[in-house]
């Protein structure tokens, strides 16, 4: 069984997709987890593990291999958690796949599978937007960060457990309100009212071009 969903990371201050994919055959139990994850990316496993049972869906207790594209770039964080789970729900059909088509999904899960908050939301809602995509699915808590990316649909997740209600009619419900109702003219006036100023705090990683 075959699944893909996609996410992001920060590459410096950019956003950078990601596509997670999942595939589920017989074997003994464990998880491969490939494409340069870096130590955090590697303990989401465990985390994934217990929210999807915590969240009240069952684990596949088969032989599943996650891989992260491009392969060739090195994942840092914990914002690919959300995307792991929902991809294996969906490879083994606990939730359908048709509900979330042109869907980035991010967010750091908790055991209990409660979500949360992760730095870089703007970048990567900014990158899906460029990508095409129609939606974000991430942290309640960053939702009204990503609101600020006019033209693309905000959904905040509280909990993992969220999915299991999920679908075409109960859509609206998890959709951010703040995003799209005030559309473009919201984000502008944000632009134009606000001064930022650069500081390399902002960048992720590249700690020796700071010192």
């Amino acid at each position: 069984m075959y699944g893909k969903v996609l996410s992001a990371c920060l590459q410096g201050i950019e956003g950078q997709p990601i596509e997670v994919e999942v595939d589920i055959s017989s074997g003994l139990p464990q998880i491969n987890l490939v494409g340069l994850p870096d130590p955090a990316v590697r303990e989401s496993v465990e985390r994934v593990r217990s929210s999807i049972k915590n969240g009240g869906f069952s684990f596949p207790m088969d032989r599943i291999t996650v891989n992260l594209a491009p392969a060739d770039l090195r994942k840092e964080g914990s914002s690919f958690d959300l995307a792991i789970a929902v991809a294996i729900l969906i490879t083994t059909g606990q939730i359908p796949a048709d509900c979330f088509q042109q869907t980035l999904f991010l967010g750091e899960l908790a055991l209990d599978g409660s979500l949360r908050p992760i730095p870089g939301v703007l970048s990567m809602t900014h990158a899906a937007k460029l990508l095409g995509m129609r939606r974000v699915c991430l942290p309640l808590a960053n939702a009204s960060e990503a609101a600020l990316i006019a033209g693309i649909e905000v959904c905040g997740i509280t909990n993992l457990a969220d999915f299991k209600h999920w679908n075409k009619d109960s859509e609206p419900d998890y959709i951010f309100n703040v995003i799209n109702n005030r559309g473009s003219e919201s984000s502008t006036n944000y632009t134009e009212t606000s001064h930022f100023v650069e500081d390399y705090a902002d960048v992720n990683g590249h700690y020796q071009v700071k010192l």
